[in-house]
């Protein structure tokens, strides 16, 4: 049998061109060869040999081997009867071609892992339960594990019959010549250690498969007349590849560095904590850091980050923010500090930020591949987009919601896994996740320990309840006992140890809290009384069309100048959303240029992550521990002169209106729960001040905990309202479980069902939605304006002229991203998702779920309904309902 006959994958601008299957096989073998020594560090590769019962050299040549094989399933007459002239000659060679039903879809991935079980028994001596899981885990590199159903159901027409056997093992056979793999017998001692090897397997293939399939690095290839002389020059094509891709070039540090080094600051008191612990977490583990803002959690993190690279040999590192607003600053510190601590490699280019949101350097690769879904190839490619490539880079910054997409059954969801594994994973803000999203969080909790993570956790404030969860997630169910945490402190957990070390309390400092009327008039009234002499105050709302409300009454008032008076908020486009974070650091950050008197008027966007200084806040209600994380924007720095009144830090809480049964908290309601905003107001409404941290802790409790507060007469409604939330978190605890991957103990991972959640599509039900947090369904929109000089990206004709019928170039598309905003109002939202994606974008991995918005004069009518878009550079994204 001539076996250089099967191909593999056809040419996209000259169809009679093919790839050999074989070459491919190859191909991708050694990209995996080269990843294992270039991409993966040695303790990565020490920790998958050790699960095989191998040394590093044998893992390294038997995972080539098992990866390379991928597409074995391509050697059968389903998918070698789609290239006409080759089933010819293969009908020539002897093969069969049973008659099939052609719209009976048969996937090549599925075949494979239905004949790798086989042969890697016969050929390979594989017990059988470990060959079935491995050709499992391989078989799924287009983005789901074949079921054992799936495999039941395939036809043997399908598979092909004794011929098609014969030539896949000497497909099998050739391979092993050229990687010599060895005998395996194990893939762990437990199902969890087996279970994890599998996942980082499966990432690793798919990995390598796409970057085996581009084709300026691995040219067509019918027949070669020597495949090991074929081996070794695609070998230095893969490394030159990669080495093009930015995937080498990280190493982790051998060389010790104190804090002062690293940071250029001595280390305060918490800091120091966190050095002398460092030397007992010889592996993995994880540490909880919770302080208040503004004690240099992040530095904290970041050494420990640099210590277990070093002492690890870890991959790297990812920094996950709770929103994309919060990651740009967090992207330049921790640049920074790479820079610094790694003189000696190209940082830039190996830290990827996840809201650069096309990359430039890998724009001219193409991933060409014979897909068994439509819009397979579209897919893939969103992983050489910025906001999913941040986790397979060495170094990212990015989202808490990538890493949550790790454990949700979406397509490749071990790809993230794979990219997070063996790395330090620091999440900052935890204390900002619903239950909804707390069950994922918990559920990756349990994943990154079983690849190998290590995980810092960073929050001001940390219910009880919620730090016990969150070990137990970590370090395994039942292990943490009678663990008395006081505030503030550092919890840490690795292999069986687990532990507190409390932290000296910070200077305490007192803020006077005032009630007053919320309503926007009057508060402009007051800020005007308490601005009087200058001061610089932030106004904090619960959501965006109050905080353009404030804002319009703040303007009507005349308190600032207009270039005083700034808007903050996520329904700008990202363009003038960043020039606004930017004048906003600049004038209110630590070492800021201070206006005499100015206002910001802000959503949750400068809650958490930001380091601002105001003179004074004024705030919605909202739970107690994002009250309190709000505070910390007051005083936050030592400055010689605060003018009066604001010389002492207050806080002023906008007073919610007066209900039936107590207070009315309006659409608050829908952005925080009903029974935490009560509680949160019984137990602020009675305190004319507040001493942080000293009482952060039992504020904290106070709401979040079961002690029973003083009800005022509420009695009644808080019941309503606990029993109301108590069937909310149950309904969001069974949405989650639903929609997450099994845990790592689970004894058929390989054969749960993915029901490939859509990560980025906003015209599907929920229920088929790979959503990381709840809340009402959103879309994408690019904001274009009709000007006289044609469809342009500003109001005022700037920028290039726009088709929305042409393909954008790799610069055009970035400019495109900077000016979409999300649009999560249900009206618009269903108006706007029955709308066709511009023709020219349909095809494009980034722009496929975005639409048009084109405005006219800042209008852009919603025909069919009452409501109209209006946008602006001064109040953002408006939706209104015409009267």
């Amino acid at each position: 049998m001539n076996i250089w006959a099967l191909w593999a994958k056809t040419h996209r601008r000259e169809p009679k061109v093919t790839h050999s299957l074989l070459c491919h096989m190859i191909d991708v073998a050694e990209v995996t060869r080269a990843l294992w020594d270039g991409a993966l560090t040695e303790g990565m590769r020490i920790w998958m040999a050790e699960r095989m019962c191998l040394a590093p050299d044998q893992a390294r040549q038997t995972i080539a081997f098992w990866i390379g094989l991928h597409d074995l399933g391509k050697a059968s007459p389903a998918f070698q009867r789609r290239y006409a002239p080759a089933m010819e000659e293969l009908k020539s060679a002897g093969l069969s071609f049973p008659r099939v039903n052609v719209h009976e879809p048969c996937y090549h991935g599925l075949i494979s892992a239905a004949v790798l079980e086989e042969l890697l028994q016969s050929e390979m001596a594989m017990a059988s339960l470990l060959a079935k899981r491995i050709a499992r885990a391989i078989g799924g590199h287009h983005g789901a594990w074949p079921t054992p159903l799936d495999i039941q159901e395939l036809k043997r027409d399908a598979i092909g019959r004794d011929d098609w056997h014969r030539c896949r093992r000497e497909l099998m056979l050739a391979l092993s010549a050229v990687l010599g793999p060895a005998k395996v017998e194990t893939l762990g001692s437990t199902e969890r250690e087996q279970n994890a090897l599998l996942m980082v397997l499966s990432g690793l293939t798919s990995t390598a498969d796409w970057l085996g399939s581009m084709e300026e690095f691995f040219p067509y290839q019918t027949q070669v007349p020597d495949i090991h002389d074929y081996a070794h020059r695609i070998a230095e094509r893969a490394r030159l590849a990669l080495q093009d891709l930015n995937w080498l070039g990280w190493r982790p540090p051998r060389e010790e560095v104190s804090f002062q080094e690293l940071f250029l600051l001595t280390p305060r008191t918490m800091q120091q904590a966190i050095v002398d612990l460092a030397p007992r977490l010889t592996k993995p583990g994880l540490v909880i850091i919770e302080a208040p803002t503004g004690t240099g959690k992040t530095e904290a993190a970041l050494y420990l980050a640099d210590y277990w690279a070093r002492v690890c040999q870890q991959r790297g590192l990812y920094v996950a923010m709770p929103t994309m607003a919060t990651s740009n600053q967090m992207y330049s510190r921790v640049q920074a500090i790479l820079k610094r601590r790694h003189a000696d490699l190209a940082i830039d280019l190996l830290l990827v930020h996840s809201q650069a949101r096309w990359m430039d350097d890998h724009q001219a690769h193409h991933l060409q591949t014979t897909e068994d879904h439509p819009g397979d190839r579209v897919g893939d490619m969103t992983w050489f987009l910025a906001r999913k490539r941040c986790l397979l880079a060495p170094l990212g910054v990015g989202t808490v919601d990538q890493a949550l997409l790790s454990v949700l059954q979406t397509r490749h969801f071990f790809v993230r896994l794979f990219g997070l594994s063996h790395k330090t994973v620091i999440f900052d803000e935890i204390h900002a996740y619903d239950t909804y999203m707390s069950t994922i969080f918990q559920r990756l909790l349990r994943w990154l320990q079983a690849v190998g993570c290590s995980v810092v956790l960073l929050s001001a404030t940390l219910p009880a309840q919620t730090r016990r969860e969150l070990l137990e997630a970590y370090a395994g169910p039942g292990r943490v006992k009678d663990l008395r945490t006081p505030y503030p402190a550092v919890t840490w957990a690795m292999g069986e140890q687990i532990g507190v070390i409390p932290l000296p309390a910070s200077e305490s400092r007192t803020l006077t809290l005032e009630w007053i009327d919320r309503e926007p008039d009057a508060l402009a009234a007051r800020l005007a009384d308490e601005l009087r002499e200058g001061g610089c105050a932030a106004v904090i709302c619960n959501t965006v069309r109050r905080a353009q409300e404030v804002y319009l009454a703040l303007k009507s008032a005349s308190i600032t100048s207009d270039s005083d008076l700034i808007l903050f908020h996520a329904q700008f486009p990202l363009a003038w959303r960043a020039a606004i974070e930017e004048t906003v650091l600049n004038c209110f950050g630590k070492d800021g240029k201070r206006p005499y008197k100015a206002i910001v008027v802000a959503t949750q966007v400068i809650e958490q992550s930001l380091d601002l200084d105001f003179d004074l806040l004024v705030t919605d209600l909202a739970p107690v521990d994002l009250v309190i994380q709000r505070a910390g924007r007051v005083h936050r720095h030592d400055r010689p002169r605060r003018p009066p009144p604001p010389s002492n830090p207050r806080v002023l809480l906008c007073k919610p209106a007066e209900g039936i049964e107590g207070p009315d908290f309006g659409p608050d309601i829908f952005v925080y729960e009903h029974y935490v905003l009560l509680r949160s107001w019984l137990a602020l409404s009675q305190l004319a001040q507040m001493t942080l941290p000293a009482e952060t802790a039992s504020l904290i409790e106070a709401v979040y905990g079961e002690a029973p507060l003083p009800t005022q007469g509420l009695d009644k409604a808080l019941a309503r309202a606990k029993d109301k939330m108590r069937k909310h978190q149950d309904t969001e605890v069974f949405n989650a479980m639903q929609k997450m991957i099994a845990s790592p103990e689970s004894e058929d991972l390989l054969s749960h069902p993915n029901v490939a959640l859509e990560e980025d599509n906003p015209g599907l039900h929920e229920a088929f939605q790979a959503l990381t947090r709840l809340g009402p369904p959103s879309i994408p929109v690019v904001c274009l304006h009709r000007t006289d000089t044609g469809l342009r990206l500003e109001p005022d004709g700037e920028g290039p002229e726009i088709s929305l019928d042409d393909h954008p170039t790799p610069e055009l598309t970035k400019q495109l991203a900077l000016h979409a905003v999300s649009v999560n109002h249900h009206e618009a939202w269903k108006h706007l998702v029955a709308a066709p994606v511009p023709r020219g974008w349909r095809e494009h991995p980034l722009l496929r779920d975005h639409r048009a918005v084109v405005f006219i004069n800042g209008l852009c009518a919603l025909p069919g309904t009452p409501y109209t878009l209006r946008l602006s550079r001064e109040l953002g994204l408006e939706i209104r309902k015409e009267v």
